[in-house]
């Protein structure tokens, strides 16, 4: 009996005090976090956005131990989602993951509810994906010149589709490049586009790979090209707009990034921004957005605003060289 080990009622309540507190050391949450989060993803579920908003709101309630949603508002080419994050408390409690066409926003459309540069401030930039062109595995072609080739051939009228502004413009850039006759369909977010493009309802879809993954892995879809300046890893076959001689979609990719209202405090801006960056580049984190061709950014709060100031003259210019007008 002498080797039984006694536990006194102070080694008890030590004990219970320290599984109580485990979870909250595991789950450490920066000073300055909201005390919860709300993603908003101003496009449809199934797109690459909402797929990037819910792995990283995954993650986040991880790393944090804290409630983190993510809401879907789509429509007006993200403008109804941006809007209510431009409208939302300014305490970091609400952002909204937007693509590039959050800077094409204000060159496109003819009124927005808010001032794009007044009434948000950028948070750091999540992720950069190549943009892919696809069509459904029903129409003749293996890459962009083959089936524009045939395309003209018959003589039809064919039409593109987008998800927003960015990959509106891209769309009109790719129809142009390939010399082909087809009108825009636009769309409220790439998930219901590449149903549509699978179907046969819509001929062309511009939209990350992300998007369009899924679809091409199930054989409904086929990759015609991708822009950037080197072939994915994750679609070996597919050759680079740049390949084909198209050197104008150099460039040109899918950036999702964060964004809050801009009177949100900066020590709040940049417990968000540190946090981000800290599960994106987590080992789990990158894997999943390896295998949709994505790749972790998270640059500083003020490295990222300078940033979109660059990125809305090279979208400005690729506006005006496509002749897009306001909508």
């Amino acid at each position: 009996m002498k080797d039984r080990q006694y536990f006194s009622r102070r080694d008890f309540v030590a004990l219970g005090s320290a599984l109580v507190l485990a979870p909250l050391t595991r789950a450490a949450t920066p000073t300055n976090f909201p005390k919860q989060l709300k993603i908003i993803v101003p496009y449809s579920a199934g797109g690459g956005t909402d797929i990037i908003a819910r792995h990283l709101a995954d993650k986040l309630r991880i790393a944090t131990g804290l409630t983190v949603l993510v809401d879907n508002k789509p429509g007006a080419n993200g403008v109804i989602g941006t809007d209510m994050t431009a409208k939302s408390t300014p305490d970091g409690s609400t952002v909204v993951l937007v693509v590039n066409s959050h800077l094409l926003n204000p060159l496109l459309m003819a009124k927005l509810p808010y001032d794009t540069f007044k009434d948000l401030i950028g948070v750091t930039q999540v992720a950069v994906s190549p943009l892919v062109v696809v069509t459904s595995v029903k129409n003749e072609g293996t890459t962009a010149k083959d089936f524009a080739a045939r395309a003209r051939a018959a003589k039809l009228k064919y039409s593109y589709g987008s998800s927003e502004n960015m990959t509106r413009l891209v769309g009109s850039m790719f129809v142009k490049a390939m010399d082909l006759d087809a009108v825009h369909i636009p769309y409220k977010g790439g998930g219901p586009l590449m149903t549509d493009v699978a179907g046969g309802t819509t001929t062309i879809g511009v939209t990350s790979v992300l998007s369009a993954k899924q679809l091409i892995d199930g054989g409904r879809l086929k990759a015609l090209a991708i822009t950037g300046t080197e072939r994915s890893k994750i679609l070996p076959n597919t050759p680079t707009m740049k390949e084909m001689g198209f050197d104008a979609f150099d460039k040109v990719s899918t950036s999702y990034s964060l964004y809050a209202p801009s009177a949100t405090p900066a020590d709040t801006l940049t417990a968000l921004q540190t946090k981000v960056t800290e599960v994106i580049h987590g080992s789990e984190m990158v894997q999943i957005l390896a295998a949709q061709a994505a790749l972790p950014v998270g640059n500083s709060v003020a490295d990222f605003n300078r940033q979109i100031k660059v990125d809305f003259e090279f979208w400005k210019n690729l506006a005006i060289e496509n002749n897009l007008e306001k909508e």
